[in-house]
C-alpha cells in the first residue's frame, strides 16, 4: 500500500482546502510588530491602513502562552462576526499568526448545539409527557372502574326493578285471568275485568319501555313467544285509544284482517309494546282528523300500519327520531322520547322490519312487518278435561316468595289436576324439597338466601330428578341460558302468560 499521493491529487486538494480556510498569515517579531501581511485580510475584517486594532486582539489571544511553541486558538469570533481558527507557528525571529476560516463550522457547531439544547428539550417534554400520560392514564383507569360501577349498579338496578315491575304485574294479570273465566263475556264485570286488564297493560307498556332503555343496546332481551289472539288484541287497543282519540275529538278505527286460519306466534309483550307506543304518539302529535291502525295476518307475517293526519315531521328528523331523547320533531312534546327507538329496537329484536312515511302537516304513516316464530291452531285449551285427568295426583312444589304469585300459581295448577305444595324459600340443606319429592317443582330465581339458579344447581347435584321450571322477572337470554345451564327444564318470564305457562307445564311433565 503506497500512502504518498499522486501529485496532481494533493496538489487538487492542497487547493481546495485552501480556497475553503481562505489562510490569513500575518508575521510578527518577537515584540508583536506587525511586519508583513499575507493573503485576504479583508475577508476576517481587517483594515489593513489601520490594522493596529484587529492585531491587538490577535495579540492578546496568546497572553501567557509561550511564544516559543505552537498553539491553538479555535474559533476566534473577529470583529466582523467572523469566526476564525487562529494558530501561532514560530519560525526563528518570526511569529507566524495563521487565521483560517471556521464560519461554517461554527454554524455547523452552533447547530449541533441547538439539535443537543432541542434533544434535551424534547426528552424533558417528553419525560413530562410520560408523567402526563401516567396521570392521564390513572385517571381514565379511575374512571373506567367508576363507569364499571356504575354499569354494574344500573344492571343491578334493572334487575330489581325488573323484579319489582313483573312480579306483581303477574299477579294481577293471572288473577285477572281468573276472574274473567268466571263471568259470562257481554257481563257488566267482565267489561269492567278488560278495563282493569288494559289499563294495567299500558302501565306494563311503561314499565317495559324503561327497561328495556335501561337494558342498552346490547341488552339482550328474550324474545318469547306465545300464540297472539288477534280479535282481542284490537279490541284491546280500542278500548285503550277511543277514549283518548274521543277526549281530542279525533276518529280512531282499529281494522283486522286475516286469511290464516291459526294464530301468529310472537312475543305478546313487546308487541304491544310497539303498539302502544305507537298509538300513544300519535294520540298525542294528532290535534285533527283520525288515527288508524291496520292489523293483517298472512302468509305467516304480522303486517302492522298505524298512521295519523298530525304534525308529520321534517326530513331532516327522521334520522334522528329513532334515536333516544330525541324531541327534535314533535315540537312542545311532554314525552320521555324514548317510544320510537325502544319502537326501533324491539322490532330488530323480533327479525322484522319498520318503515316509516311523514309529510309536515299531514301527518305520518308506520310500517312494520313481524315473521311469526311458528303458528298455532286457532282453538287451544291446555285444561281440557283430558288434560286434567292425565295431570291428576301429580305433585308440584312452588317456590316463591310473593304469596300473590305463589296463590295464582296454586290456583292454576291446582285446576289442573295438581296436588300443591308452596314455600317462600329454599333451605339451605335443600331437606324440604327432597322431603316432598314433588313430581314439578316451579322455582323462582329472586329468592331470600339461595337464589333460585343456586338452589337448582345444587338439587341436580345431589341427584334430584324431577321436573323443574324457573320462574324469572329478568326476561332477557343470559338469564334464560344460566337458569338452562343450571339444570331446569325449561323458562319462563313474568309477566306469565296464562295459556303459555298451562301449555309448558303439560309438556315438561308429558317428557317426565
Amino acid at each position: 500500500m503506497n500512502d504518498v499521493l499522486p501529485s496532481v491529487v494533493e496538489t487538487y486538494l492542497g487547493n481546495l482546502l485552501r480556497d475553503r480556510a481562505r489562510p490569513l498569515v500575518l508575521d510578527f517579531d518577537h515584540d508583536w510588530q506587525l511586519c508583513e501581511i499575507h493573503g485576504d485580510a479583508e475577508h476576517f475584517g481587517i483594515d489593513t491602513t489601520q490594522p493596529e486594532n484587529s492585531i491587538a486582539m490577535l495579540q492578546d489571544l496568546f497572553i501567557g502562552m509561550p511564544i516559543d511553541e505552537r498553539a491553538d486558538v479555535p474559533f476566534v469570533e473577529l470583529g466582523n462576526g467572523q469566526h476564525a481558527h487562529v494558530h501561532l507557528i514560530p519560525e526563528g525571529e518570526i511569529l507566524h499568526v495563521l487565521l483560517l476560516d471556521a464560519s461554517e463550522e461554527f454554524q455547523r457547531q452552533q447547530m449541533l448545539q441547538q439539535a443537543g439544547n432541542e434533544a434535551a428539550l424534547a426528552n424533558h417534554n417528553k419525560t413530562r409527557a410520560i408523567v402526563n400520560l401516567r396521570r392521564i392514564r390513572e385517571q381514565l383507569e379511575r374512571q373506567q372502574a367508576r363507569l364499571e360501577e356504575a354499569n354494574a349498579l344500573k344492571s343491578a338496578l334493572i334487575a330489581t326493578l325488573s323484579h319489582d315491575f313483573r312480579t306483581p304485574l303477574t299477579a294481577i294479570f293471572g288473577h285477572l285471568h281468573l276472574l274473567e273465566q268466571q263471568h259470562a263475556v257481554d257481563s257488566p264485570s267482565a267489561r269492567a275485568l278488560r278495563v282493569i286488564r288494559r289499563s294495567a297493560m299500558y302501565l306494563s307498556t311503561l314499565a317495559e319501555n324503561l327497561l328495556e332503555y335501561g337494558r342498552g343496546e346490547a341488552g339482550g332481551g328474550l324474545v318469547n313467544p306465545v300464540s297472539i289472539d288477534l280479535v282481542e288484541l284490537a279490541r284491546d287497543l280500542r278500548g285503550m285509544f277511543a277514549p283518548l282519540a274521543d277526549a281530542k275529538s279525533l276518529q280512531f278505527s282499529v281494522e283486522l284482517e286475516s286469511s290464516e286460519q291459526r294464530l301468529p306466534q310472537l312475543d305478546e309483550v313487546k308487541l304491544k309494546q310497539i303498539l302502544i307506543n305507537l298509538l300513544s304518539n300519535a294520540v298525542r302529535y294528532t290535534e285533527h282528523g283520525k288515527i288508524t291502525a291496520h292489523i293483517s295476518w298472512r302468509d305467516n307475517v304480522l303486517t302492522i300500519e298505524i298512521g295519523d293526519s298530525g304534525i308529520g315531521i321534517p326530513e331532516e328528523f327522521r334520522e334522528r327520531i329513532f334515536q333516544p331523547f330525541n324531541h327534535g320533531a314533535q315540537h312542545g312534546s311532554k314525552g320521555a322520547g324514548l317510544g320510537l327507538s325502544i319502537v326501533k329496537r324491539l322490532v330488530q329484536q323480533m327479525h322484522g322490519e319498520l318503515r316509516m312515511e311523514s309529510e309536515v302537516g299531514c301527518g305520518t304513516r308506520f310500517h312494520i312487518s313481524l315473521p311469526s316464530v311458528t303458528a298455532a291452531p286457532l282453538a287451544v285449551s291446555y285444561a281440557d278435561t283430558s288434560a286434567r285427568h292425565r295431570q291428576r295426583g301429580l305433585r308440584v312444589l312452588i317456590v316463591d316468595d310473593d304469596p300473590d304469585v305463589a296463590d295464582l300459581l296454586a290456583a292454576l295448577l291446582e285446576d289442573f289436576g295438581f296436588v300443591v305444595t308452596m314455600a317462600n324459600q329454599v333451605a339451605p340443606d335443600l331437606a324440604q324439597i327432597f322431603l316432598e319429592a314433588p313430581d314439578l317443582l316451579l322455582m323462582d330465581v329472586e329468592l331470600p338466601g339461595i337464589s333460585g339458579n343456586d338452589a337448582v344447581q345444587r338439587l341436580r347435584a345431589q341427584g334430584y330428578a324431577g321436573r323443574i321450571v324457573t320462574l324469572s322477572a329478568n326476561a332477557t337470554e343470559r338469564a334464560r341460558k344460566v337458569a338452562m345451564a343450571a339444570g331446569c327444564d325449561d323458562f319462563l318470564t313474568k309477566p306469565l302468560n296464562v295459556e303459555q305457562f298451562l301449555g309448558t307445564i303439560q309438556r315438561v311433565v308429558a317428557t317426565a
